[in-house]
């Protein structure tokens, strides 16, 4: 937080000096929340942003950035020819995505062999020279950013009570 020690009284109509002592007093609760629920609340937002790209067939970073559509949609019949691309009757690849919460970090994983395939266009053992499109749907993304600082700034408001 940018704080500037004049005494002056913020919009919440507390002074800045009562702030930064209310701060001083929940170094406690902040810790905890930096070491142990925050890794656990951004883990599962990160999870929903990530399996949320599976239904919008596509990576969100900065806008939709679309996936190329797979060849077998509207050409097989049966479920594989409707599902959408990367997604099959079993959601493997979707239902994979996971998240080990660390003491103030957190980890994204896809444990699936070919999810790094998928993710980021490389051989895919079909043939010489075949290489999968890449069809990212796990990485840096500014929206999620955007979700875990308001997720942040949330949970220090309810420890600060301001």
């Amino acid at each position: 937080f940018p704080v500037t020690i004049n005494n002056e009284i913020n919009k919440n109509g507390m002074k800045e000096e009562e702030f930064l002592k209310k701060v001083e007093e929940s170094v406690p609760q902040i810790e905890q929340l930096i070491s142990r629920k925050l890794p656990v609340m951004a883990g599962r937002t990160a999870k929903d942003h990530f399996q949320e790209n599976f239904d919008k067939s596509g990576f969100v970073d900065g806008g939709l950035n679309p996936w190329k559509p797979s060849k077998r949609i509207g050409h097989t019949k049966g479920a594989n020819g409707s599902n959408k691309t990367l997604l099959s009757g079993r959601n493997h690849l979707y239902s994979s995505i996971n998240y080990v919460p660390g003491d103030a970090e957190v980890s994204i994983q896809d444990r699936v062999p070919y999810a790094a395939v998928h993710n980021e266009g490389l051989h895919a053992g079909r043939g010489k020279g075949f290489e999968m499109p890449r069809r990212q749907f796990i990485g840096k993304s500014r929206e999620l950013d955007e979700k875990i600082e308001k997720l942040i700034e949330q949970e220090l408001e309810k420890i600060l009570k301001i």
